[in-house]
């Protein structure tokens, strides 16, 4: 089994997956001004540096994704990431309102870049994508199930439903986001 795959969404955007401690890890990476940057999606990584650092380090020792960078001519010295991982020790501050004069001052670079090269409009297209392939996953497992004579009546098969469920409502969540075109496509930061 591999433990690393990849889409090509467009020229500029590459969605990764890598296995770590048998858990799939989705990284986007994307091209903006000749800069690729590499953007973690999953919540946990987000939230833990470490756990981030860990997981970013294995990807870029995989020799797939050496591979996939190589043919799409990215330069792994060049890579950028949004999650700073720097080893720097950092105090617990207050995250800034977005009202406070002080808003780029205070956010780390990798953020602040990811923010000035994308719109609101790009980051719900780009969570929707992620959205979207979980919900296919688990609409094929349902059907799968049912192939194999499972169904209503069966505990997994409503456990899968109701993960199908959760992750079609967060796509109709998203998908009202950009119905309400707060953004008119203009960067909001």
């Amino acid at each position: 089994m591999l433990d690393f795959t990849f889409e090509i969404v467009d020229e500029s955007t590459i969605n990764t997956r890598i296995l770590y401690a048998n858990e799939w890890f989705t990284f986007n990476i994307y091209e903006k001004d000749h800069v690729w940057t590499l953007h973690p999606f999953d919540g946990m990584l987000i939230r833990n540096k470490d756990m981030c650092q860990l997981v970013i380090n294995e990807l870029l020792k995989n020799k797939y994704f050496h591979v996939m960078c190589a043919k799409e001519n990215i330069l792994l010295s060049e890579l950028r990431t949004t999650v700073d991982l720097s080893n720097r020790t950092s105090t617990s501050t207050p995250i800034p309102s977005p009202r406070d004069d002080r808003l780029d001052e205070e956010l780390p670079d990798d953020i602040k870049s990811f923010m000035d090269y994308h719109t609101l409009d790009e980051i719900i297209d780009m969570e929707k994508q992620i959205i979207l392939k979980r919900m296919t996953f688990y609409k094929q497992m349902l059907e799968a199930m049912f192939m194999q004579g499972a169904g209503p009546a069966d505990e997994e098969f409503i456990q899968i439903q109701s993960i199908y469920v959760m992750w079609k409502g967060s796509y109709e969540k998203m998908s009202g986001l950009s119905d309400q075109d707060l953004s008119g496509g203009k960067k909001r930061w």
